[in-house]
């Protein structure tokens, strides 16, 4: 069987995720070699298959509904530190491809280059573990209940003289799609992400761009995670004219800008939205998803959706289209300090190579020197820290290999 993609990246025509998303880092004890961090996944694994039938550990021959869940993982640089592994680091998730770590005393930079910072409560970036893995389900309850599932599997492999499990629940992350298809700053979203029948070249690793040592990776993709809040008091100081400017699209309709005015209003392409129509989500404004070429000169230029699809014109198959597959998730948590809720996008994205992401987000004139989206030395009060960072990391995605108990489990010499 030809490697192939695992589930959970929703890349082909017609098909989106499910309603709700989870994902889990899971530390390896210290001390345990390879093969028995692999062995206590594999089980782990095989619990996650019959979760995907209803079948639940503790419930036997009680099925409960399946939530059409999914299950993708992916493996971290520290998974190939480990003794008497079967694979080494691929290139493409060196520390070149990495982000940089928290300061120990809360905040510092993303990327060199980059306008992302973590938020300055954060001292560690807890997405750097040896495995991710997400869940992507129906249902709250199939994505919470793996999580769980999870935890009992550990507690059952847990070593009575040490009390150490071989795996540990550092940190999990939830979230949810919008019906309404917009963000929390009501902006519409995801809908200029590529045609469905290009995505693949985006998404899956080529033989023709990897090295010899890491031909084992090909058929398998690259996630990156970025767990991103949005400040809304900053965002809704702006003017609609403002936050139109920023985003490059119409708050309403979504219909992308074409220019500015001589009274600096933002002026929607023209015909779009269609006669009859209200919004560009539907299936009658397909061809103004996609933004139009604009004035090198134009303040568009700098709008968030502009400096984010910066090449156009290239293949997406191409490294340097900079292109990536997006498939985010917004969240809403509880916090103890005003206003007592935290909002913002699990930003999910698989991609060939992180390459991809990183000059995305470094490079000048794509989204490199800002935050968000303006100019580089234009940004309105506030917009420099409108996005930060709690938690970010990259994960090789190995393709699914038959005879393999698990994606990725020669990694672990299995």
């Amino acid at each position: 069987m030809t490697p192939q993609l695992q589930e959970g990246i929703y890349h082909a025509p017609g098909v989106r995720p499910d309603q709700c998303f989870g994902i889990m880092f899971l530390r390896a004890a210290r001390g345990l070699t390879a093969p028995e961090i692999g062995t206590a996944f594999q089980t782990l694994y095989s619990m996650y298959q019959n979760l995907k039938q209803g079948k639940v550990r503790d419930l036997p021959d009680s099925p409960v509904p399946s939530g059409n869940l999914t299950v993708l993982v992916g493996y971290g640089p520290n998974a190939f530190k480990l003794a008497d592994g079967g694979r080494t680091l691929p290139l493409d998730l060196g520390a070149k491809n990495q982000f940089r770590s928290a300061r120990p005393t809360g905040g510092g930079p993303l990327l060199l280059g980059s306008g992302l910072s973590y938020a300055d409560d954060v001292q560690f970036n807890p997405a750097t573990e040896e495995i991710a893995i997400q869940f992507i389900a129906k249902t709250e309850l199939a994505v919470n209940r793996a999580v769980v599932e999870t935890w009992k599997i550990l507690q059952d492999l847990t070593d009575p003289k040490t009390g150490e499990s071989p795996l540990l629940i550092t940190r999990f992350y939830t979230g949810f799609q919008r019906d309404d298809e917009r963000s929390w700053i009501d902006f519409h979203d995801g809908i200029s992400n590529m045609k469905s029948s290009e995505r693949i070249q985006a998404i899956a690793i080529k033989e023709d761009q990897t090295s010899p040592e890491d031909k084992w990776t090909v058929g398998g993709t690259y996630l990156a995670f970025l767990r991103l809040p949005v400040d809304l008091t900053v965002w809704r100081k702006l003017t609609r004219q403002q936050q139109e400017i920023i985003i490059g699209r119409d708050k309403l309709s979504g219909c992308p800008l074409e220019t500015i005015d001589n009274d600096g209003n933002p002026v929607v392409q023209t015909g779009c939205p269609f006669t009859g129509t209200r919004e560009v989500t539907t299936p009658e404004n397909q061809g103004y998803r996609e933004l139009p070429r604009v004035p090198l000169e134009s303040p568009l230029n700098a709008s968030h959706t502009h400096r984010a699809n910066q090449n156009k014109a290239e293949d997406v198959g191409s490294r340097n289209s900079l292109r990536v597959f997006r498939q985010g998730y917004e969240f809403l948590e509880a916090i103890d300090s005003t206003p007592g809720f935290r909002a913002g996008l699990n930003f999910v994205s698989f991609q060939d190579t992180p390459e991809r992401l990183l000059r995305m987000l470094t490079q000048p004139t794509w989204l490199g020197g800002v935050n968000f989206g303006g100019g580089d030395k234009e940004q309105l009060p506030g917009m420099e820290r409108f996005i930060t960072v709690r938690a970010g990391g990259v994960f090789l995605v190995p393709p699914v290999v038959e005879g393999e108990a698990f994606p990725g489990a020669k990694i672990f010499g299995l």
